[in-house]
C-alpha cells in the first residue's frame, strides 16, 4: 500500500472509530452533517414525500447509531457508504410496510412493469440510485464547504455556471469583464476539486 493509501486507510478507520463511540457528540454531529441530506435525497428518489423522507433520515440515523458497531472497515469487502445504503434501503422498505395502506393507491410508486417501487425495489436498484445521488451530492457538499471563502461575485459566477449561463451572460449580469469571470471560475475549481477528492476519500 502506498503512502496515500495508508493515509486514506487511517482517515477512514479514525472516522469510524469516532462514530462508534456513542459518547463522541462531535463525531456524531459530523456524521449527521455529512450524511443527512444524502439519505434524504435517496428517499426522495424513491418517491417518498418530503415529510416521509425526513422520517427516513431520522430512522436511518438512529439505526446507524445503534448498529455502527457491526460495521468493520475493510477496503477489500466494501465501503461504509455501501453499508449505509443497505441500511437506508431496509428502512425505506420497512417504512413502506408499516404505512402500506397510505401508500398503496399512490400511482407514482408504480414502475412501468407495475411493481411498487417501495415494496419490490431490488438491492441493485437501490445501489444504483444511491451511487447516482452520491455523484451529485458530493460536489454540492464540497461547494457548500468552501463557498464561504470566496467573495460574493465569485460565488455568483460559479452558481451561474451551474445554471448553464454563458461567460458573456455572467459578465453582463454581474457587471464584470469576461476575463474576470474565467478568473473566478478557475480560482474556485482550484479549491473545489481537492475538496471533492477529500470528501470522497473520507466519506467513502
Amino acid at each position: 500500500m502506498d503512502m496515500e493509501g495508508k493515509s486514506t486507510y487511517r482517515t477512514r478507520v479514525t472516522l469510524l472509530q469516532k462514530l462508534k463511540d456513542s459518547h463522541n457528540d462531535v463525531a456524531w454531529a459530523d456524521f449527521a452533517y455529512y450524511y443527512r441530506n444524502y439519505i434524504f435525497n435517496i428517499a426522495r428518489r424513491m418517491n417518498l414525500g418530503h415529510d416521509d423522507a425526513n422520517e427516513i433520515v431520522q430512522l436511518v440515523l438512529l439505526k446507524s447509531w445503534n448498529k455502527l458497531g457491526e460495521f468493520n472497515y475493510d477496503s477489500e469487502k466494501g465501503r461504509f457508504r455501501g453499508w449505509l445504503c443497505r441500511v437506508t434501503g431496509n428502512e425505506i422498505r420497512n417504512y413502506y410496510r408499516d404505512h402500506k395502506k397510505r401508500f398503496v393507491s399512490i400511482e407514482e410508486f408504480k414502475t412501468e412493469d407495475g411493481r411498487n417501487t417501495l415494496e419490490q425495489i431490488t438491492e441493485p436498484e437501490i445501489e444504483k440510485i444511491a451511487e447516482e445521488e452520491w455523484e451529485d451530492y458530493v460536489p454540492k457538499l464540497a461547494w457548500k464547504n468552501i463557498s464561504g471563502s470566496f467573495e460574493d461575485n465569485a460565488r455568483r459566477t460559479y452558481e451561474m455556471f451551474l445554471e448553464g449561463k454563458t461567460p458573456e451572460e455572467i459578465a453582463g449580469k454581474l457587471g464584470i469583464s469576461k476575463n474576470t469571470v474565467y478568473v473566478h471560475k478557475n480560482r474556485i475549481r482550484e479549491k473545489l476539486l481537492p475538496e471533492i477528492k477529500r470528501l470522497k476519500i473520507e466519506l467513502g
